[in-house]
């Protein structure tokens, strides 16, 4: 069982999976026969025992989601596969003024793609953001959110939201109307996967 499910081409550097096996050696020998047997881009990192009532999913108190943005003239070789490229420049501070109003509990209905908005009660789509951030490195702006838990596309339409503001085409203030909305089809399209990574599981 995986703590998190995540969209296709969407990365996870932080994923945490629980599975009942039958293995009569070290935890760092089973760590060596996964990494043998594992696609080239998968790497079981550490190992664990843990009691038979873990669960990777529901035991999971936080999770941490970052999503990279590229700001240059022309796309980066290296980094385009795990990046959302944009030559447009992006206001930062109005960014940071987006990423408060996230914070706390909300209704996040407007930010849930499959149909989400439509289909569940408020009550289902509601969240606790403990940390919503937007920092930069040269010429890279990082999106950092802290949650109890994401709706289906969460993450990159709340992206999608904080970078329409920075470009200046919205006001800070309209994340606090999509929230109140709570209907995915006042916002429009979510961003990119690439730019995604799973980033952080916490557990007691």
């Amino acid at each position: 069982m995986f703590a998190g499910r995540t969209d296709r081409g969407v990365h996870a550097i932080g994923q945490i999976v629980s599975v009942d096996i039958a293995w009569g050696a070290s935890d760092e020998r089973l760590r060596s026969a996964i990494n043998a047997l594992a696609p080239s881009d998968v790497t079981a990192i550490d190992v664990r025992t843990v009691p038979d009532m873990f669960h990777a999913r529901y035991d999971a108190r936080w999770r941490e989601y970052r999503y990279r943005i590229i700001v240059a003239d022309v796309p980066p070789p290296l980094e385009r596969r795990y990046c959302w490229w944009r030559t447009r420049e992006l206001d930062d501070e109005l960014a940071r003024r987006a990423c408060n109003h996230m914070v706390g509990r909300h209704t996040f209905g407007t930010f849930a793609g499959q149909g989400k908005s439509q289909s569940l009660e408020p009550a289902a789509l509601t969240r606790m953001v403990k940390l919503c951030e937007w920092r930069t490195d040269g010429d890279a702006r990082i999106f950092r959110v802290v949650a109890n838990g994401f709706l289906p596309q969460m993450v990159r339409n709340m992206v999608a939201a904080v970078v329409t503001v920075a470009q200046t085409e919205r006001p800070a203030e309209w994340i606090h109307d999509l929230l109140s909305a709570n209907d995915r089809r006042v916002l429009g399209e979510a961003a990119p996967p690439n730019g995604l990574t799973l980033w952080h599981v916490e557990y007691d």
